[in-house]
């Protein structure tokens, strides 16, 4: 199955890895012809005779035309494989990324951030070059390698069987090798991605890391995790490394016998030189191969752990209601909770028989301890995650049976901490609405209180905002994710303390310009702040993971 994934993914580049094949066989045919040239040019030196109907002149013009087309061959492959490998790589990095931002968000809560993003660097890399630079030469070594074989026999039967002798042991080495090489790679790329995990953990912390002063501590837990890189990388290449010429030094072992063998030919006069320089160039000619094609097989093992983890992640399905049932078109939505129930695996219920009502257009808060289920029940309204009994409508609709993407549509989410791109200000405002115009973009700044301190950046709306929005207070990111949400004017919003980083007048000029924005719109709010819950026609308290108090707003 896993060569089979291979297969699947190479199936749309068959041509161009077939024209790669062909130059590499091109240049295989070249290379047979090359020993056979020789001998007759060294023949004819040595003895100073005639050895072929071709005179030395001759023989060496087509010596220098086969060594220049097999030069051209390989340059022609190489420059093919490279385009080839890159295409493919853009295809399988487009892909694996298409699937894994499609995959639900609790595939994501069990996976380390590290894994998926070697899985989509410089593994799907080490697949594409693996199929361009190393199995579609596999023909060509093959030729080569059979095309030897058969010469020598021409050449002499009875002494290229001394060749043959040699390929049981040849085999062994190769299966013991394969088996250490397979468990090598698995323990590589482990260490590998605990590389990439220390140091995003560490980019990711660095706030905490320099305030807590721990800069050596981190720093020698990513040195360990390099120096195991380091270790269990070096003991995959030593093992590579003997691999091909202790393979090669058993056919090489044959042709020294062969050497023995011709050599006494040679004495008792029943051989001429030529043939015996053409059938030794040929013995030597075979050991490249096989040091190739064992090369190939590492290779091939560690290509299979890839698939393997590839195969894993490609076998998780996304989630479910990808083009199905259109969302409803009302401009003013009502939402209901009927009878909910979920618990994250292998924890209690979060959320135990929940029922909750929210009119069309009608604003409701939602207060309560941490761990009540606040934010739980704003990711199953988001389809985040699925509930395990009951059901949630939109507009009437079960949202179990809507499409995905159109439903968060209709919602605008505001979440505590506001992600942003590592771009400018107005790529951000307009992440979920690339079409929105500059009215709209203005609009929506200025209901989330944004428009004053976008005007004072250096470039406005263009003004770079570094990774993660890090050149801005947390109070400026939360207004940026409010006016994000708000550009795209959903008939649906949904505040998860929303405005838990606005100062106290920035939140009461935000609730005084919400008023009339958030009329016609049904609003959902997890908020512990009271100038935020005066926005509500109601305040609902979840305790137990249910809805515990109904009360009026202050």
């Amino acid at each position: 199955m896993r060569l089979g994934l291979l297969a699947a993914r190479a199936a749309p580049f068959k041509g161009e890895l077939a024209v790669i094949s062909l130059l590499t066989i091109g240049s295989s045919v070249a290379l047979l012809a090359l020993p056979w040239l020789a001998a007759q040019l060294l023949g004819g030196m040595v003895t100073g005779e005639k050895v072929t109907a071709l005179s030395t002149g001759q023989v060496l013009s087509l010596l220098l035309a086969v060594l220049g087309a097999m030069t051209l061959l390989n340059i022609a492959a190489a420059v093919a494989s490279a385009r080839t490998s890159g295409r493919i790589l853009e295809r399988l990095r487009s892909d694996c990324h298409d699937h894994i931002i499609r995959l639900p968000v609790g595939f994501h809560d069990r996976s380390r951030q590290g894994d998926l993003l070697a899985l989509m660097s410089y593994e799907v890399a080490s697949l594409s070059t693996f199929l361009t630079s190393t199995l579609a030469t596999v023909p060509a070594m093959l030729l080569t390698a059979i095309g030897a074989l058969v010469l020598l026999f021409l050449l002499d039967p009875a002494l290229a069987l001394v060749v043959p002798l040699a390929v049981p042991v040849f085999f062994i080495v190769l299966k013991l090798v394969g088996r250490r090489l397979r468990a090598l790679s698995a323990q590589v790329r482990k260490a590998e991605v605990d590389v990439v995990v220390a140091a995003e953990t560490d980019l990711d912390m660095l706030p905490a890391i320099k305030s807590f002063a721990v800069e050596g501590g981190r720093q020698d837990v990513f040195d360990a995790k390099a120096a195991q890189a380091r270790v269990m990388t070096f003991a995959q290449a030593r093992m590579q490394a003997i691999t091909g010429p202790v393979l090669a030094l058993i056919v090489a072992l044959a042709a020294v016998a062969i050497i023995v063998l011709a050599g006494e030919q040679v004495q008792a006069g029943g051989r001429n030189p030529a043939e015996l320089f053409a059938f030794l160039l040929y013995a030597a000619l075979l050991t490249r191969p096989v040091g190739a094609l064992a090369d190939i097989y590492g290779k091939l093992q560690i290509a299979r752990g890839t698939l393997a983890r590839l195969e894993a992640v490609l076998r998780v399905e996304p989630e479910r209601g990808y083009a199905a049932t259109q969302v409803p078109q009302d401009d003013v939505l009502a939402i209901s909770f009927k009878n909910v129930g979920f618990a994250y695996s292998g924890r209690p219920l979060v959320l135990d028989g929940l029922s909750l009502d929210i009119a069309a257009g009608e604003t409701v808060a939602l207060t309560g301890a941490n761990g009540t289920g606040k934010s739980t029940l704003i990711h199953l309204l988001l389809r985040f995650y699925e509930p395990q009994q009951g059901r949630i409508c939109v507009g009437g609709q079960d949202i179990a049976a809507l499409d995905v993407q159109g439903l968060r549509r209709l919602i605008g989410f505001v979440p505590q901490r506001g992600l942003m791109l590592s771009g400018s200000v107005r790529e951000n405002i307009t992440f979920g609405a690339p079409d929105a115009s500059e009215a709209q973009i203005a609009a929506a700044c200025a209901l989330a209180q944004a428009d004053g301190f976008i005007a004072a950046l250096p470039r406005g709306f263009d003004t770079m905002i570094g990774d993660h929005g890090v050149r801005l207070s947390g109070g400026r990111r939360q207004r940026l994710a409010l006016a994000r949400a708000l550009v795209c004017d959903p008939p649906v919003l949904v505040f998860d303390e929303a405005t838990s980083m606005y100062d106290t007048q920035g939140e009461a000029d935000f609730i005084a310009a919400c008023r009339s924005a958030l009329a016609g719109r049904t609003v959902l709010i997890v908020t512990h702040r009271p100038a935020s819950l005066a926005l509500a026609d109601r305040v609902l308290e979840l305790s137990d993971g249910k809805v515990a108090e109904v009360t009026a707003p202050s």
